[in-house]
Order: structure tokens, then sequence, then C-alpha cells
């Protein structure tokens, strides 16, 4: 389909195109490709034809039950993790992707467990009975952990059986105005680190530790997920 749309200086060039697909028994991939062609009537060429194209995978595997729709599959969701919002618990996840391989930065992102039991299993082997001791100077103190208890790369599940096993860190008081992420911004190392963890596990005040834990579950449940089964 080709469209032609005048334009005048300054102007922004926006537009949108409906696509539809009856996803098969297994799944389509749609192939588009677009081209953009300036001209100027009655004159010659201004510039070569920009042509790009894309795919987007169509099935019924969508990670809310029963429905069906497209996905881009080669972009990855990208939860965005506000420091003013969630204080030290957006900087223990900061430290972890700076300091430890595997815990979800641009390079090694991590993978959404679908497995209930093992999400289970994961929370227990990290901060189960008496495997965490609350710290009564931490504002409503809570065990929070680096990979996500919901990743394929949660420590758990990659030959941790102690949380005490991950690197061990501490939210820092910084004011005393109430459990708000300016008063608890930041995270500092408690005990002895080599840099080989496989998780980091930290002592975080709850309303940031449940508030970020909300906002992940909410983008988990996004129809931009697909149901599979991890390989290798």
């Amino acid at each position: 389909m080709r469209t032609k749309q005048p334009i005048s200086g300054g102007q922004r060039l926006e537009k949108t195109y409906a696509i539809s697909c009856t996803p098969a028994t297994t799944y389509d991939h749609l192939d588009m490709t677009y081209e953009l062609d300036i001209g100027v009537p009655n004159a010659d060429q201004l510039t070569p034809p920009i042509s790009w194209d894309s795919e987007a995978r169509c099935d019924g595997k969508l990670s809310i039950a029963s429905t069906s729709g497209c996905t881009v599959p080669w972009t990855a969701p990208t939860l965005f993790v506000s420091r003013a919002e969630y204080g030290s618990s957006a900087d223990m996840i900061d430290w972890a992707q700076q300091n430890l391989s595997g815990t979800g930065d641009a390079r090694t992102p991590v993978h959404r467990l679908q497995n209930v039991e093992e999400r289970k299993a994961n929370r227990r082997a990290i901060y189960g009975r008496s495997k965490f001791t609350k710290d009564p100077a931490i504002t409503d103190d809570t065990c929070d952990e680096v990979p996500f208890a919901d990743a394929y790369e949660s420590g758990a599940l990659n030959g941790v059986g102690h949380g005490k096993d991950c690197a061990q860190v501490t939210a820092v008081r910084a004011d005393d105005t109430g459990a708000n992420a300016a008063d608890w911004p930041t995270i500092t190392l408690v005990g002895p680190f080599t840099g080989e963890e496989k998780c980091v596990r930290g002592h975080i005040p709850g309303d940031f530790n449940s508030g970020l834990g909300g906002t992940y579950g909410v983008s988990s449940r996004a129809r931009v997920w697909l149901t599979t089964t991890a390989s290798g």
C-alpha cells in the first residue's frame, strides 16, 4: 500500500497502519517492509528512497490466559525503575547490574520464570524461614533480592541454596522525614564481596520492595510476553 502526503517545512510526519492477523495453530510471522520517498513535483528526486523492514509474531501463546495477539519478538520488554520512587531498592538493582553477572543489564537480560512452584522455591532458598533476620534499624525491613525470584536467573535456580551466599547489602538512611526514597536512597555492602556471587540480597524498606514488586507484576502480565519453555 502506497500513500502520498504533502509536507511543509518543520512538519512532523506520522503515519499509522492497522494490520490484522488470525494466528494459526502454532504461530504466524508477519513480514512488513516500508519505503519512504521524498520528492518535489516536477523536479529531480531529492534523495534515494529509504526502506526498512520489521517482523511481528502472532499466536495464541500470550501470557494472558485464553488470549491471542502479536508481539515483536526481538524487542526485550524493559522495566524502568525510578530511583525517585523506589530509592534503595532501585539502587540495589543498579549495584547488581554493575557488579554481578547475569542480573539483568542491557547485555544479559533476565528471563521471566512462569512456573509458580519454582518461584516459591526461589524465595524459600533466598529468604525462607530462619534464613533472614530483620534489621530493626530499617523501616519495615524486608528481604529484597536480585535477580528476582520470578526469573530463571534467580540464585536458587543457579545453585544458591541459602541467601547468605548472595552478596549482602543494606539500605542507607540519609534523612528522617519518613519511609520514602529520599530518606533511604542508596545501599551499602555488608560483609565480604568477591564478585563471583550469583545474586544480591538486601535489607530494604517494605514500601520500596512491595511497590517495585507490584510494578514488575503488572509489567509481567502485559500482552508483550509469550508463554514458552526455556531450553538450554
